[in-house]
């Protein structure tokens, strides 16, 4: 009766190796993501508002005046408010019914994209501009 198991002098077991370097650099990867990516949805999330607010009051000063405090409200919503305040932040109309208005945020966030690592800044320049009706 012959063994089941053959025995090659040739395999050295290098494949496993090279599978805990694919595995520690993919984890490398996931945590970059999961520290990275809060703060590009939550730009994502508050561009998306800001849009909204651009074209939702009347073309009047009362208008301009009620998206700015929208604005403010988006940013805590967003959860931006340690990051961005309402200074850093305007809004313009131009042109009576059916101009624009124009939102604009400007504002830099930090973040780490693996411990130990120097912190990132992003700077996210956020303008939306809408016809008013």
């Amino acid at each position: 009766m012959t063994p089941l198991v053959s025995v090659h002098r040739t395999e050295r077991g290098e494949g496993n190796i090279g599978n805990i370097v694919k595995l520690a650099v993919f984890a490398a990867l996931g945590l970059a993501a999961f520290n990275a990516g809060p703060v590009f949805f939550a730009n994502y999330r508050f561009q998306d508002r800001i849009t909204e607010i651009a074209g939702q009051f009347p073309p009047n000063k009362s208008g301009d005046d009620r998206a700015l405090k929208a604005v403010e409200q988006a940013i805590v919503d967003a959860d931006l408010t340690e990051h961005i305040s309402i200074d850093q932040c305007s809004v313009t109309s131009s042109g009576g019914i059916g101009g624009l208005r124009t939102v604009t945020c400007t504002y830099d966030r930090e973040y780490r994209l693996l411990p130990g690592m120097a912190p990132k800044v992003a700077h996210f320049e956020t303008t939306a501009s809408r016809p008013m009706f």
